[in-house]
């Protein structure tokens, strides 16, 4: 007999309570998002930590806007620029642009040059925003 989803979402649930980041990974972006299942911002947090730490950039980048946004965590901006970083040094364009984003705000004239070369990666990757904000900034 065909397990129900319930019986499939738990034993994906176990899987990431154990620690498999990979599980974690896909529960911690379908918790967040209300895919498939209620949204939870607690356990997306918990589980896109655990994702995070193991190195995932699409996790890095979902928990990192969760600390820039203060959504379903108290808003930390230097943690969020930490894990927009790490996302976008793997080829994340959104990342990029985000970590651009942040150091201007942090400090636009102490941090403009590696800001407009983040966003000169995000633009060459192909994101229209930072195309755009670069235009803005070169003229």
């Amino acid at each position: 007999m065909e397990p129900t989803m319930e019986e499939k979402l738990q034993a994906c649930i176990e899987l990431c309570e154990e620690g498999d980041p990979e599980m974690c990974a896909f529960l911690g972006k379908e918790f967040y998002y209300g895919w498939n299942v209620p949204q939870d911002l607690d356990r997306a947090l918990r589980y896109l930590t655990v994702a995070s730490e193991n190195g995932d950039a699409i996790s890095q980048f979902t928990l990192g806007f969760m600390y820039w946004s203060g959504r379903g965590t108290k808003p930390d901006r230097d943690r969020a620029l930490k894990l927009f970083l790490s996302a976008a040094e793997q080829g994340i364009p959104e990342a990029m642009y985000n970590v651009a984003k942040l150091l201007l705000a942090k400090d636009f004239e102490k941090n403009k040059d590696e800001a407009l070369a983040w966003l000169r990666r995000s633009a060459n990757a192909g994101y229209d925003a930072a195309s755009d904000m670069l235009s803005d900034l070169e003229e």
